[in-house]
């Protein structure tokens, strides 16, 4: 797998902000990212005993999955042992599956400012009124205009590129 934290949707995206590619032709480019990840995948090796548990979702109302499940990927290959729930992912389903895995990490994705709300500090409040010390890592291009927001939103680590987050994160575990 890939090391990298670049998503090549993010670069599509990014042409599609600014009018040089179309709606369909970002769609297009994320489906083949989506097949070429498809592909990959059966390639990983994970560790044993895995390095951590970890719970990776995006936001309620998100519909970007490419890149926290690039970031899935890439952390199971490096002995994580991960579950990515997609995204738009209610929090009480989080929450469940938070405490089903027994997650050290939730790894939250937000593509848009907006939908950085307030659901981290509730995630992370919840899992420790049930005796856990849940680390919370918010990601996304939600978080090229306000890289500092994750630690607002009570985050122990973010920014942009959640893969970083998650790997400078799981060196201090």
């Amino acid at each position: 797998m890939p090391t990298s934290s670049r998503n090549p949707c993010t670069k599509s995206a990014g042409l599609w902000e600014t009018n040089r590619i179309t709606v369909a032709q970002e769609h297009m480019a994320t489906a083949i990212t989506q097949y070429v990840i498809a592909r990959l995948y059966p390639l990983i090796h994970s560790a044993q005993p895995p390095r951590g548990r970890m719970v990776i979702t995006g936001v309620e109302g998100e519909q970007h999955q490419v890149g926290p499940n690039m970031v899935a990927d890439v952390l199971e290959s490096a002995g994580w042992d991960v579950r990515f729930l997609g995204t738009d992912t209610p929090a009480a389903g989080v929450l469940q599956a938070v405490e089903k895995h027994r997650a050290d990490v939730l790894g939250i994705s937000a593509t848009m400012l907006f939908q950085s709300s307030e659901r981290p500090k509730a995630d992370r409040g919840s899992a420790r009124r049930s005796g856990r010390n849940l680390r919370v890592i918010l990601g996304g291009c939600a978080f090229r205009a306000a890289p500092e927001l994750y630690k607002e939103l009570g985050a122990g680590r973010g920014g942009r590129w959640m893969l970083r987050a998650a790997l400078r994160l799981a060196a201090t575990l």
